[in-house]
């Protein structure tokens, strides 16, 4: 009997471990590791002087004053780059592993293995992280090729690219290159949750400029809208665009999901518009499909 669960390909991942440095992780994140409980793991930023982002890592609290961050993205090096450069100041000690993992959707079948959401297990040799959307698996390359040719020899299927990204758009997360880049705001790429402003002596890098942009309330914020009527992306002559008030706006991500069908896609619109809210769209395809309009929904998880 199939498993009910689906293996992404294989991919580099480097875990930089950190211990008491709490001054460090504050100026270098954007979210308060101090309220991660022990075993929990969160969302977080690294952003440069202006705002940037640098990154988005997931932070794991391994016990009371020793963390991990995890790099599982194709900015991995920038990251980790960019958290050293920073650890200097603070005469921070920062130990990095390079592992090898891959993203899961399904529950493993490992009897020891309770993977609750935003948490992480470390079982088999192996650290287990449930993101919320998306489950991580990372450990030596041998011992994650191991699992994963079993878990396939189980029964597990393999996921496409497209499938991932499908999941990535309807969970409203941004990607590098699409959301994320340098001069791009936490605030305008769906990461606004990772940005704590609340201790007013936790000076982050970039808190500055962020926190006064989201005080005028001029942002944009992202969205994932669903198309009224499903087209194949690749049939796109130029970027979809959303009209709201005679603006507009580019996505930045689209994904068709056949199953639906639903066409869906994310686009920083302006702060007025909310899930519930139906907007004008201009999509032009060759042949021609006769979509005109899309609404916004909340994150599908």
């Amino acid at each position: 009997m199939a498993l009910d669960l689906v293996l992404f390909e294989k991919m580099p991942v480097t875990v930089l471990k950190i211990e008491g440095s709490g001054k460090f992780l504050a100026r270098l994140l954007t979210s308060d590791v101090k309220k991660i409980p022990e075993s929990g793991v969160c969302r977080s930023v690294m952003m440069n002087a202006t705002g940037g982002v640098i990154g988005a890592p997931w932070v794991a609290r391994t016990s009371q004053n020793a963390y991990e961050l995890i790099l599982a993205s194709e900015t991995a090096d920038a990251e980790q780059a960019w958290a050293r450069q920073v650890s200097v100041a603070f005469d921070a000690e920062v130990q990095s592993e390079s592992l090898e993992g891959f993203y899961f959707v399904g529950k493993l079948p490992v009897k020891e293995l309770d993977l609750k959401e935003h948490a992480m297990v470390q079982s088999l040799g192996l650290r287990f992280v449930n993101m919320g959307w998306i489950c991580l698996a990372a450990g030596p390359s041998e011992a994650v090729g191991a699992l994963y040719d079993n878990l396939v020899a189980a029964g597990a299927k393999k996921g496409e690219q497209t499938g991932f990204d499908a999941l990535r758009i309807f969970a409203r997360e941004p990607a590098s290159g699409l959301e994320l880049d340098e001069g791009s705001s936490p605030l305008e790429t769906g990461l606004e949750d990772a940005v704590d402003f609340e201790d007013p002596e936790r000076i982050f890098i970039g808190r500055a400029l962020t926190e006064a942009r989201a005080k005028t309330g001029k942002h944009l914020r992202m969205q994932l809208v669903a198309f009224d009527v499903a087209f194949d992306p690749s049939l796109l002559v130029e970027v979809p665009m959303i009209e709201v008030e005679d603006n507009l706006y580019p996505m930045t991500s689209i994904a068709r999901v056949p199953e639906g069908p639903y066409t869906v896609g994310l686009v920083r619109l302006p702060l007025s518009v909310n899930v519930g809210d139906r907007v004008k769209a201009l999509v032009k395809t060759n042949p021609r499909v006769a979509c005109e309009a899309a609404l916004v929904i909340d994150r599908q998880i």
